[in-house]
């Protein structure tokens, strides 16, 4: 029998991704944009939060790593899909599609 419980092993999982969205949030502008000050502070953010949830599946926080493993389709496969492979570092950012509308 596991040491936690599925329900406490959701809330740590969702206490931990609401601390990453409160840090991405409140991360402040000047830390937020260091090294690039031309960049779109909204998409800094939730790049940088989509960023911190990968690194939170792959297990390489606070967190054991979590296997993502899809259900319900013949098309997809029934095992892991990240199985081997840091989603963190295999993600390819270039499928982020610039905004529909430029930022003034």
């Amino acid at each position: 029998m596991p040491a936690i419980s599925h329900h406490e092993a959701r809330q740590r999982l969702f206490t931990h991704l609401a601390a990453m969205l409160a840090y991405w949030r409140d991360l402040p502008p000047e830390q937020l944009l260091r090294g690039n000050p031309d960049a779109d502070p909204v998409h800094e953010r939730l790049s940088g939060f989509l960023f911190s949830t990968l690194v939170a599946i792959d297990g390489s926080a606070a967190l054991p790593g979590f296997d993502l493993v899809p259900r319900d389709d013949n098309e997809w496969p029934t095992t892991s899909i990240n199985e081997n492979v840091e989603l963190h570092a295999a993600f390819p950012e270039d499928l982020i599609p610039p905004p529909s509308t430029p930022r003034s």
